[in-house]
């Protein structure tokens, strides 16, 4: 069982740094979702940011409740959490709610949750203990095959929401891990070759929106009231932003609804329009202080399973971040993957929020000797 084991040692080195950067970043969604759901015309406020600040409050519960579990009793049971995982993902193809052409979520006591953002906590747990016993031996192509096969089920699930971005998200995180581990030259070379040829095969069995998107990307302004409608506009709000933003609240085109989805993937251009480039530039150092805080978390644990579980936290929150803010500067195709705590969506938020306190759990404990649970 998942007992909870704490001393005086493990309060003390509560990473408050840490806690400090979750606690900037989920004020900052909460007041941009509410700027986001400003309407101008009637002065109302849609009630995106409550929806969000009840989440958040789970969120925090949830962080001070994996801070306290012993990580190592998690990633004990991860193969059990992984079945799970699969299970659930199976039933939202089987049984889950159709929005915008895909399947993506079920309903729980008529709440509708997103099953594919919470396995990212479960990936990065099964992550830590699939990779537990690296050594200093960098990894062949017999022993990255031997490791695919967990690696590959739940990205066909997810892929056949249809979710490119999240099941992108799960390789991007596995391939990042490899490379922490470490990859043989040759075999470095061979997986990229194969990604080369396999690329006109994956166009070919992509859907028609997610193929669009990716011409939208090469080309915006080829079709600026349909495909490339998003990216053209987000990146006008941005724009207007200037050096120092219109005000909060006093946004143009995320308030006159320019902007499609400005409080879920394109948040980033309402704050960016709203505070400018300095708005900005404070996001992405509040992210990348986020990242640097968790590696070096991982760095100063004493064994592996703390060290991987940091590594996969810093790879989920880097690349996420990174991809969303990539698609609203128009620099990658719009693949519908939010900013981290920041972007409207409460599956989201809480899964992040329950990431970062396995990686306090790590901070907690960095002092433990190995062999203590």
């Amino acid at each position: 069982m998942l007992s909870v084991k704490l001393d005086r040692k493990h309060i003390e080195n509560f990473d408050v740094v840490l806690f400090a950067l979750l606690f900037l970043i989920t004020t900052l969604g909460i007041f941009a979702i509410y700027s986001a759901g400003f309407d101008p015309v009637d002065g109302k406020v849609r009630n995106f940011w409550l929806k969000q600040f009840y989440f958040l409050i789970l969120g925090y519960f949830l962080f001070f409740a994996f801070s306290a579990i012993g990580y190592k009793k998690l990633v004990k049971y991860s193969y059990v959490l992984y079945a799970l995982g699969l299970i659930i993902l199976a039933a939202v193809l089987a049984m889950g709610h159709e929005g915008k052409g895909a399947v993506r979520w079920i309903s729980v006591a008529g709440i509708r949750i997103q099953p594919s953002e919470f396995f990212k906590f479960i990936w990065m747990i099964v992550l830590a203990r699939l990779y537990i016993d690296f050594t200093m031996n960098k990894y062949g192509m017999l022993d990255i095959i031997k490791k695919l096969f967990i690696a590959m089920p739940p990205f066909v699930l997810v892929f056949l929401q249809p979710d490119l971005g999240t099941g992108g998200t799960y390789l991007a995180v596995w391939g990042i891990v490899l490379l922490f581990i470490g990859i043989k030259r040759m075999t470095l070379v061979i997986i990229v070759t194969s990604l080369v040829f396999a690329a006109p095969i994956l166009w070919t069995h992509m859907k028609p929106y997610q193929k669009q998107r990716v011409e939208t990307f090469l080309n915006p302004e080829a079709d600026p009231f349909g495909s490339g409608y998003h990216v053209i506009q987000s990146k006008i709000a941005i724009g207007s932003g200037g050096l120092f933003g219109k005000g909060f609240m006093n946004g143009t085109q995320s308030h006159l609804k320019f902007i499609p989805e400005r409080h879920t993937d394109f948040i980033f251009a309402v704050i960016a329009e709203e505070f400018g480039f300095i708005g900005a530039c404070v996001v992405i150092l509040l992210f990348t202080g986020l990242v640097f805080r968790i590696i070096y978390v991982g760095i100063n644990s004493k064994e592996s399973a703390g060290k991987l579980v940091c590594v996969a936290a810093g790879a989920i929150f880097f690349f996420q971040f990174f991809v969303n803010l990539a698609m609203t500067v128009g620099m990658m195709p719009v693949v519908g993957i939010p900013m981290p705590m920041v972007s409207y969506g409460g599956s989201s938020l809480i899964t992040f929020m329950s990431i970062l306190g396995i990686v306090n759990s790590v901070a907690m404990r960095r002092f433990d000797s190995p062999s203590e649970v």
